[in-house]
């Protein structure tokens, strides 16, 4: 029996190597068998292959050009950079591709519903695209974070007719989308086809969105041979699932003259849960319907992963990647988030080209590359799709990245591990200072991400009568801003807890706006919350507060009209501060039915941190709102023992604040 080539597999069996094969529930067999029959058709049968073809050309633009990036060549100094140019095609990436072939599969089928999954909203579009063309309806589930992280593409569907169905459970990612597209076809495989996005899943997945895609690769042949007269000295492409890779991949495998390499996501650090590297740190495991590399613990639970960007942010990839991989025939490796970012803001600035976030992870690897071979190599990078659908999280994380404040460093780690923050309130000066910076070190000691501090004033509004007492016996204890600023400046230098202060306008207009913030930046605190300043009066103080990268965090409450609060947190820096309650400050025994679809509408429309506050005071109030906020403030709570402490004692009082912290901290994280 001869041995197969890797050009020919997988086998019968789905299998590439020990890679692939189908691991699901026998719900699946038929409507799996009913497709790999029909796909087998299909191949064969060249009226499909024709209108396949006709569309590829007339309906999505191929083929995409090999585009000669003079002034990226230029600017590394290296090898000449070639991009695959799959961002012109109609929808903007490699995944319409795939999802016209499977269309035409399912109306040849004769299923008259599709369902998909999506990351970065890519696949999403494209299947929506296909729907509409052909007049298919169309369901997609789409993670919650990554609804948050790609707005347009989610209104981008609608607009096509798709319902997009956002998935709160798990990571809120595209491993989560999946899970939910494979328990909605296992319900309804009779009417429903499943166009999975990517190189994943049970046989004939791998299979079919690979073939579709290897369109990628063949033009790049083609089209390196007429315009370079040769092939390729390097071909790059970023790898999540794999889809745009396999494509590119594939038909090179057989020329092994080639060097290709993939480019996974290396997240923030290399440590579990940073990254979503599986063939770089993963082992092999089954994952939706294959075998292959993929994160797990070791009891064989999906390990959490991340990635900057919502398409690569998966913890498995496709079983031929894998029998790649331990063939030797693709290496892969891994990129940071920051390098991405800046592979993102190279070809900006050299080329005039937006990259996704995805393939700007490829652009990273393939000009460092390029750096290290001689100007008459050729190395080409599959450029996947276009960064439109990123540009809200490049102007967040990117060009910021330069100059992040503390608050911004701390929720992006945290976001990069999943966590949320959790920051209690004290008022400066009750009763005393000295008390003060013991009630801060006991807030980190116990588990806070980050610390509130009321300055006290003589007329709040918005502060309930816990707080105003605090105030009032600050006040009575001649509490200043000299002695305030004096006592935090001891404590910042010596607890890893950012420090924010609760201030009214008044006390830092009449201190004056430069005089407060530098006072406040030398004394370590990171930012500030002006609750009675308006946005339509905070530019004075939001040039300031930018000139010196100390955060102006502004409020949204309940009774915010949703345009204002698009406007307000596009001024907010840090985090967006929202109120969970029309009123003011205090403890309460219910928290609003409505806030948690206000807080997932808020997540739609901005990359900032969402913090909540007001009301907050019992571990099933953290519970109940940690899925839907990146942190939680609590105030009235940890003040009002505070108010006893004549009665009780500093030491008691301060073990109860702390034992307070504790529980709150541990629900949140439980």
């Amino acid at each position: 029996m001869s041995t197969p080539t890797p050009a020919s597999l997988p086998d019968e069996a789905g299998r590439f190597g020990e890679f692939g094969g189908r691991y699901v529930p026998e719900t699946l067999t038929k409507a799996l068998n009913e497709l790999t029959e029909e796909y087998r058709r299909a191949q064969a049968d060249p009226a499909f292959q024709t209108q396949l073809a006709d569309l590829l050309k007339h309906y999505v633009g191929r083929p995409s050009p090999l585009y000669h990036a003079e002034g990226l060549s230029k600017h590394v100094g290296g090898a000449q950079i070639y991009l695959k140019r799959e961002d012109l095609n109609h929808t903007g990436a490699h995944k319409i591709n795939n999802t016209i072939g499977q269309t035409l599969l399912t109306l040849r089928m004769g299923k008259p519903r599709v369902i998909a999954e999506t990351g970065a909203g890519q696949h999403g579009v494209a299947t929506a695209t296909a729907c509409a063309r052909f007049g298919l309806d169309c369901v997609v589930y789409m993670g919650a974070e990554d609804i948050r992280r790609q707005k347009s593409n989610v209104f981008n569907m609608r607009l096509m007719g798709a319902e997009v169905r956002a998935v709160e459970t798990g990571s809120r990612t595209l491993r989560d989308a999946i899970n939910e597209a494979m328990r909605d076809w296992m319900t309804s495989v009779e009417t429903t086809h499943y166009i999975l996005g990517s190189v994943v899943g049970p046989h004939p997945f791998p299979l079919i969105v690979r073939d579709f895609q290897s369109v990628i690769g063949r033009e790049t042949i083609e089209q390196s041979k007429l315009q370079l007269g040769r092939l390729p000295d390097l071909v790059v492409a970023c790898v999540g699932g794999g889809s745009n890779a396999a494509g590119m991949f594939y038909p090179f495998v057989e020329q092994t003259d080639v060097p290709l390499l993939g480019v996974e996501a290396g997240g923030s650090s290399d440590k579990p849960g940073d990254h979503a590297s599986p063939l770089s740190y993963g082992r092999p495991g089954v994952l939706h319907g294959a075998h292959s590399y993929v994160m797990q613990d070791d009891e064989g639970q999906t390990s959490d992963v991340h990635s900057i960007s919502a398409g690569l942010d998966y913890p498995g990839v496709g079983p031929e990647h894998s029998y790649w991989k331990d063939t030797g025939r693709v290496k892969y490796t891994s990129c940071r988030d920051e390098d991405a970012l800046a592979g993102f803001d190279l070809l900006a600035r050299t080329e005039g080209i937006l990259p996704a976030l995805e393939s700007s992870h490829a652009i990273s690897q393939g000009v460092a590359e390029a750096r290290k071979r001689s100007e008459k190599d050729v190395v080409v990078i599959c450029l996947s799709g276009r960064g439109d659908k990123d540009a809200n999280e490049v102007e967040h994380r990117g060009p910021r990245r330069r100059l992040m404040s503390a608050i911004d460093q701390l929720f992006e780690e945290l976001r990069s591990r999943k966590k949320k923050a959790f920051m209690p309130f004290v008022t400066a000066g009750d009763p005393d200072v000295e008390f003060t910076a013991e009630v801060l070190r006991a807030f980190a000691e116990n588990g806070a991400n980050l610390a509130e501090v009321g300055i006290p004033y003589s007329d709040p509004i918005a502060d309930g009568p816990v707080i105003q007492d605090s105030y009032t016996r600050a006040l009575s204890g001649h509490v200043t801003m000299e002695n305030t600023f004096g006592m935090l400046r001891g404590v910042t230098s010596e607890v890893a807890m950012p420090v924010v202060t609760m201030v009214s306008y008044a006390i830092v207009y009449r201190r004056g706006l430069e005089a407060y913030v530098d006072a406040a930046v030398a004394a370590g605190v990171s930012g500030a919350i002006v609750p009675d300043l308006l946005v339509e009066e905070a530019g004075p103080l939001a040039e300031v507060c930018r000139e010196r990268d100390f955060s102006l965090i502004q409020l949204v409450t309940p009774t915010t009209p949703r345009e204002r609060a698009k406007r307000i947190a596009e001024q907010s820096t840090g985090f967006l501060y929202c109120v969970s309650v029309t009123g003011i400050t205090g403890e309460r025994t219910d928290l609003p039915p409505e806030l948690l679809d206000n807080m997932r509408w808020l997540r739609e429309q901005t990359s900032l941190p969402l913090c909540i506050g007001f009301g907050i005071s019992r571990p099933e109030h953290v519970k109940t709102l940690a899925p839907v906020a990146d942190g939680l403030i609590v105030g009235s709570a940890l003040v009002r023992p505070i108010g006893k402490i004549a009665e009780a004692g500093r030491e008691k009082v301060l073990e109860e604040i702390g034992s307070t912290v504790k529980s709150l901290t541990d629900a949140l994280h439980d």
